[in-house]
């Protein structure tokens, strides 16, 4: 599943992997009750991963605000 996700496509997920949201930002899953929100980004010509917080702690809304915020990357 690529581009952006709604509401309801997050609750479903449950398979564990990255699941890509568009412009960086991926929902991790780890298990069927473990989510959690990542932004990857290059820096110097390596990739980085910037946690954003736990799916239950921060909304899609929010993940995607702290994804375009200047100093998240």
């Amino acid at each position: 599943m690529a581009g952006r996700f709604k509401p309801l496509d997050i609750e479903r997920l449950v398979k564990p992997g990255k699941y890509a949201d568009g412009d960086g930002l991926y929902l991790i899953v780890t298990g069927p009750t473990s989510k959690s929100w990542s932004y990857r980004y290059w820096k110097d010509g390596k990739e980085r991963w910037h946690g954003l917080g736990s799916f239950r702690d921060v909304s899609l809304k929010d993940a995607r605000l702290a994804r375009g915020r200047p100093g998240c990357a």
